[in-house]
């Protein structure tokens, strides 16, 4: 396989032009976006191939069946703690985006209890893991939730984390460089050093005005929306402990009662929950990146 790192911007640059708005046709039987490889010169459909990505990888996922398969896949050796751990600290620092999700998802699949389909009372999903409602119909173009991926973004619903570990299972371990761990460092410190009356979105502003976290908004969004969801930036809403499940329906309601949001923000639970006097938990902190710290 290509070398990933020494050709990650290229691989940016062919999924950009592949997963354009303009390139992609709405497919209505199937309730899924399809993208025309068409676009791609001889040099970018050779180099597609190299990576041996599938441009269009389309299934229907089954909920019931869905849930055993992330939860076996991440028992496999090759997506151990230790690696989806450095490959976040690789993402803080930006030299591997793509292993944003992997530690969130290992959260996911480690708690998730087996349960069949339990439509929420007020979400059009599974009230215990926001399976999504049109996804019992439609099919999901897993490519298009990969590309997402390499890009830096979350995608974390059940479809993503199995999108994002089907994929990372057969793809090398990236160790990160010490440049990433400092990278890591400087941002939980960032986090830190939170006036009292800060709000997740005014941590954001700071944050790139300082100039602490490498990228754009989605990346800097998707990197505290991890580290909330694993507890080391806590909330005052619904306190996240890293051994106890909770239903997704009960940390959307919960986030819909914010004074700060009442529904309308796009900043989820539990990562809108934290307020500038909680500053980070360095204890799990310490747990999680103790190697980098």
């Amino acid at each position: 396989m290509t070398d990933i790192l020494k050709t990650y911007k290229k691989r940016i640059a062919l999924f950009k032009k592949l997963y354009h708005y303009n390139n992609g046709t709405y497919d209505r039987q199937r309730g899924v976006t399809v993208y025309d490889v068409k676009i791609l010169s001889a040099e970018e459909s050779a180099f597609m191939n190299e990576l041996q990505w599938n441009p269009n990888d389309i299934v229907q996922l089954n909920h019931d069946a869905l849930i055993p398969a992330i939860t076996k896949l991440i028992e496999d050796e090759r997506l151990s703690k230790d690696r989806l751990i450095g490959e976040f600290v690789a993402a803080a620092g930006g030299s591997y985006r793509r292993g944003i999700n992997g530690l969130m998802n290992l959260h996911f699949a480690a708690l998730i209890p087996e349960h069949p389909y339990h439509p929420a009372q007020r979400l059009a999903a599974c009230g215990i893991c926001g399976f999504s409602e049109l996804s019992t119909r439609t099919h999901d173009n897993l490519s298009d939730i990969r590309e997402s991926l390499w890009l830096g973004y979350n995608w974390h619903s059940p479809q993503g984390i199995y999108a994002d570990l089907t994929e990372r299972i057969e793809l090398p371990e990236i160790h990160p460089t010490e440049e990433d761990a400092a990278a890591l460092k400087s941002l939980l410190e960032g986090v830190a050093r939170a006036q009292a009356g800060e709000t997740p979105g005014k941590l954001e502003k700071r944050l790139s005005a300082e100039k602490v976290i490498k990228g754009n908004s989605g990346t800097r969004r998707a990197l505290l929306s991890t580290l909330a969801e694993v507890g080391v930036i806590p909330n005052a809403a619904m306190p996240v402990d890293p051994k106890r499940w909770i239903n997704h329906e009960v940390m959307v309601q919960t986030g819909m009662n914010l004074d700060s949001t009442q529904g309308r923000s796009d900043i989820e639970m539990p990562y809108a929950g934290w307020r500038g006097h909680l500053g980070v938990d360095w204890d799990r902190a310490k747990e999680l990146f103790g190697n980098y710290l």
